[in-house]
Formats: C-alpha cells, structure tokens, sequence
C-alpha cells in the first residue's frame, strides 16, 4: 500500500504535470553605476552582472545599446577600439567584435537588433564620415558577413527594430524633415526602401523634406510579438512619452501609454520584456527642491494598458540607468 502511494505521487510529477515556467531573462541595462557606461544584467531578485566587459570604471570607452538576441546571448556598441561598433558579449566577460572597417576610414556603428535567429539589422555611417553624418540600415550575419545595405537615403534612419520573423522592420528617419517612423514590410525584397511607408501621422500634403515648427517628434521603435510597435513620441519643447500603434501606422489609432502626471520627467526608449511589458527610461531626473543636484536616469517597467508602474532602478541612485542609451543626452 505505502508504495502504491508514492507511485500515485511520483508518477504524475514525472508524467502529464504542468511544466515548471520559464526562468525570465536578467533585464538589460545601460549604466554608470561602475564609473563609465556599461551594461549589466539585472536579476529579478537583485543584483547586476557586468556584461561584455570586465572592467566597470575605465573611462576610455562606453557600451552601450544592448539587445537580447533570439538564443540569449547579447548585442552591443562599444567604442573600445576607437569607433563605435558592434559586439557580441562572451560568457567569460569579454566581446565578439562584429562589425569591421579600415582604421583610417572608420564608420559609427549603433543600435544592432535582433533580425531573426542568425541577423541583425543596425544603423551605420559612410567609412570615413565625420561625427554625426547621416547613417543608413544594414543587415549583418551574427559571424560577420552577408552585409546587405537597406536604406540609401540622404536623410539619417537609425534606431531599427524587427518583427518576430525577421521580415520586417520598423525604423526612425529625419526624410521628411522630423524625426518620423517608417515601416519596411520586406527587408529581403530586391529593393528594400523602395516599399517604405512612414506610419507617423504626417500631413500627407507637405512636401518632403520640410516640417512644420511645433511638431511632435518620433523615435526608439519597438516591435511587439503582435505585430503592433510601442514608440516615444515628444511634442515640441515638451517631455516625451510612450504611445502605441499598429501596422497601419498612427492615422489608423493611436494609444498613449505613460503620462506626466505619474511621470512628469517623461518615458523613452521602450523594450518589449513580453507581450503586455515593456521596460523603459526615464529623464532627467530631479529630487524636489534639488534641481542642482546630479542629472540622473532611471528605468522602469509597465504594462502596455498603462498599469503596474514599477520602478527597476534603485530609489535616489546617484548614478545613470537606462535601457539602451540610444543617443546622447
């Protein structure tokens, strides 16, 4: 009878039982926690681990614009060798250099994502450009190779993002005169760019190249797993915020997702943890009555229905966190 018993409690475990979820991937994050711009992992229960890097303080170079690639490792951009390029983090600490130009004619490498299981897709500079010049999209192999340019624009386009399938990607481009985002609905298409629709709700009447003074500016798009693309909108000379649209662009609906009131140092540069969370930055950020004090960042997470605000960045940090560090600030 005693081992009937334990057969009827052991067999269900080993058989037929609900599988144990999922242990949710550390959180990315940017920060100068250490002395310089790192990234760190940063565990559900506390803690952060150095990633792509062994050294936390060492000023001469930052990494920054981390994305979790589809088997888990993580994409970068460093400036340790002289120029912005792109890295893969190693296990033991160091990084993979992905990217590779001529030392006398380097090229500003940012913002690498995921493009489906063995790509990526990431904004670049002409080689030998200077600082700051206009950058297109490229599609890279995770080894190296099959370079494939996207974009050929004389307008800036960075800061891509691409569908689950990697297929498609969305982007931000100044070509109309703002910072505007557009949609590539397939990127292995034999021209690429010629398909691009700007899905920012833009006067369709204004001719291209021009923008009118006092509009809002997009950027940091992200692609959800539904197909929908979380983004930061800023009106003119006010704090920027999260919105949410589909496909279809933001003339088809549009749904604001973060507010002043409980963020009065605004929201930006969103990354989908799943399909109803997103993380993301905010600032800079002040205490009351403090304003002379150090410029900060910090980092939070919400629902996509605007609920369950959580702060991820440690309460009244002296230091910077953010999600990716897209730009300057």
């Amino acid at each position: 009878m005693i081992l009937l018993l334990l057969l009827l409690l052991v067999l269900p475990a080993c058989a037929g039982g609900p599988a144990a979820p999922a242990p949710e991937a550390p959180i990315l994050m940017v920060s100068d926690r250490g002395g310089a711009l790192r990234i760190y992992e940063e565990a559900e229960g506390g803690g952060a681990r150095l990633v792509g890097s062994r050294n936390a303080a060492d000023p001469g170079y930052s990494d920054t614009m981390p994305a979790r690639l589809p088997d888990g490792r993580v994409v970068f951009v460093s400036d340790r060798d002289g120029s912005p390029e792109i890295y893969v983090a190693a296990a033991d600490g160091g990084a993979t250099r992905v990217t590779s130009d001529p030392p006398d004619r380097p090229a500003a490498a940012s913002a690498p994502a995921p493009l489906g299981r063995d790509r990526i897709v990431f904004a670049r500079s002409e080689p030998g450009a200077p600082p700051g010049a206009p950058r297109d999209l490229y599609a890279l192999r995770l080894d190296g190779t099959g370079a494939t340019r996207l974009t050929h624009h004389p307008a800036d386009e960075g800061a891509p993002s691409a569908s689950g399938d990697g297929r498609s990607i969305v982007f931000v481009s100044n070509r109309s005169g703002a910072d505007r985002i557009y949609l590539i609905s397939d990127i292995d298409a034999p021209d690429p760019e010629a398909g691009a629709v700007c899905l920012s709700d833009v006067d369709p009447r204004r001719p291209s190249g021009t923008a009118a003074s006092g509009e809002a500016s997009d950027g940091a798009p992200a692609f959800l797993p539904d197909g929908s693309i979380v983004f930061r909108r800023a009106p003119a000379g006010g704090v920027a915020h999260l919105y949410l649209m589909g496909r279809n662009g933001a003339r088809a609906g549009l749904r604001q997702i973060t507010d002043s009131i409980t963020l009065p140092f605004g929201a930006s540069e969103p990354v989908v943890l799943d399909a109803g969370t997103i993380l993301f930055d905010t600032g800079p950020v002040y205490d009351r009555g403090q304003r002379g004090g150090p410029v900060r960042y910090a980092v939070y997470r919400i629902t996509l229905g605007g609920f369950n605000l959580t702060r991820v960045t440690r309460e009244h940090a002296t230091y910077r966190d953010y999600t990716r560090h897209l730009t300057e600030r």
